[in-house]
């Protein structure tokens, strides 16, 4: 009844197969950040470290934290999925952890492309996080490197269709997360009383604070269907109840979190940091909770 003296965790723990893994995802890191910083155009090293660009910092840490998600999803087994065993077999599953990874690395790459020339399209990132050193652009890329980062592990996690099947289906899932960020953006400045990019772009952090955490909401909510389903038509049906729930949470934390204020104000006139992590911090639990409610 009592195992309190048994060795046999020590034994357990001794785990050589996991440590590799684990040298091979920080390894995949080291790269990713490395590949990052030649997808820019400019010294990521210097931006972070002698000029302190804490907006770089922020974007940054939301591309090493969404590949870090997408490689924990490479290296999950799927449920049932049978223990690597053997030199070769472990080979062959590192190389492939390898290519995953970089397509991961790809995909984020793509991603803020996307951010930039369609999620925000009225100013120039680069000219914002690089000259401006605007947080509210940092918080916006970072957050959106991590929702694609969350529904990239998500198509991954699963037990895998093939090599081909699992290319196209992740392609084709990613590129669902990203048009479905860009469809809230527009829904989101639709809704509201202030003018979104104009706000981001004078270097008000409360609205891409409040901006980024609503796009992690919405990847999270895009990954539970997936996780789920693979239907396309469902998820055309998911997409419009995931948003309601959104638009309904940011309209809970204006009038009744928040009495005797209105959240658009504190967001654009006081540039309040504490109501924009309210809305956007109810949208993430929101989106956690409706996930387990109705994929549970």
């Amino acid at each position: 009844m009592f195992n309190f003296l048994s060795f046999k965790p020590i034994v357990d723990l001794i785990q050589p197969v996991a440590a590799t893994y684990l040298l091979a995802v920080l390894v995949i890191m080291v790269i990713g950040k490395f590949l990052h910083d030649v997808c820019t155009d400019y010294n990521l090293d210097e931006e972070l470290t002698s000029l302190d660009n804490k907006a770089v910092a922020l974007s940054t840490t939301g591309f090493l934290f969404g590949l870090g998600l997408i490689l924990w999803g490479v290296v999950t087994p799927a449920p049932g999925e049978a223990p690597i065993t053997g030199f070769w077999s472990l080979v062959g599953d590192l190389i492939a952890t390898f290519f995953w990874g970089l397509i991961g690395i790809g995909l984020l790459e793509i991603a803020n492309f996307l951010n930039n020339r369609y999620l925000l399209p009225h100013f120039n990132n680069r000219k914002e996080i690089i000259e401006d050193r605007n947080l509210g652009t940092g918080v916006v890329e970072g957050c959106t490197f991590i929702a694609s980062g969350i529904i990239i592990k998500t198509v991954l996690s699963g037990s895998s269709s093939g090599f081909i099947v699992d290319l196209i289906g992740t392609f084709f899932w990613f590129a669902i997360g990203q048009i479905a960020f860009i469809v809230f953006g527009l829904l989101y400045q639709k809704l509201s009383t202030f003018d979104l990019h104009a706000e981001i772009e004078q270097d008000n952090p409360a609205a891409g604070v409040a901006f980024g955490l609503n796009l992690l909401a919405v990847g999270l909510l895009i990954a539970d269907y997936i996780a789920a389903y693979d239907s396309l038509p469902g998820l055309i049906v998911w997409i419009p109840i995931s948003f309601f729930m959104l638009i309904t949470g940011r309209y809970i934390a204006d009038k009744m979190l928040l009495p005797g204020v209105r959240l658009d104000d504190e967001i654009s006139q006081d540039r309040n940091w504490g109501a924009a992590l309210i809305e956007g911090g109810l949208s993430v639990v929101i989106a956690l909770v409706v996930g387990s409610l109705f994929f549970g």
